[in-house]
């Protein structure tokens, strides 16, 4: 369907399209998008009556509104696919170069466009580690603090022996560039 033959008809099915993006009551209301087609209406009751008015009357508005919104997914859909099929072709060049970190980065770009993946940092939650008073709470918040929501006894019994050898690690480090701690000040 072409845009309306009314030029204030196609205004106003244009602003009603455009506030159903709005993000006040007033914004979406059909009153302000009638206001929009007919400045010199009164705002207020006047605008609501004749903007429902003219919805019950003129059919095409309806059909418009619907079609603007069949568009707008459509071009939503074309630019969701067509970022697919770059981010395929650099997966594939990237791939054929032996470049897996951008091969990598490709196809996770991809997951994110079809939303396939959480983004972590949303899944993370901040914890507090200094009130943990027993190693068993330590492993859990442990997990709890990458998305582990309800860890059992086994995962967290690894997550212990994990922070332990990373900790070990941590102090072999230290100790390679030649720093102790005396253990006489503990």
């Amino acid at each position: 369907m072409p845009a309306l033959s009314n030029p204030r008809y196609e205004r106003f099915a244009q602003a009603l399209f455009a506030g159903l993006a709005g993000e006040t009551r007033v914004k979406r209301a059909q009153s302000t998008a009638y206001l929009t087609a007919y400045p010199n209406c009164s705002n207020g009751n006047s605008a609501e009556a004749a903007a429902s008015r003219l919805l019950r009357r003129v059919r095409p508005i309806i059909e418009r509104v619907r079609e603007l919104q069949a568009q707008a997914a459509e071009r939503a859909q074309e630019s969701a696919d067509k970022c697919v099929q770059e981010l395929n072709q650099l997966r594939r060049d990237a791939h054929s170069d032996k470049a897996y970190g951008a091969a990598v980065a490709a196809v996770m770009g991809k997951a994110k466009i079809l939303n396939l993946v959480v983004d972590q940092h949303a899944l993370v939650t901040a914890q507090d580690f200094s009130t943990a008073n027993s190693m068993h709470e330590l492993g859990k918040r442990l997990l709890q603090s990458v998305g582990f929501a309800s860890p059992d006894d086994a995962s967290i019994a690894a997550a212990i022996e994990a922070n332990d050898a990373f900790v070990e690690r941590l102090e072999a480090i230290r100790n390679a560039a030649g720093f102790t701690i005396d253990q006489d000040d503990d």
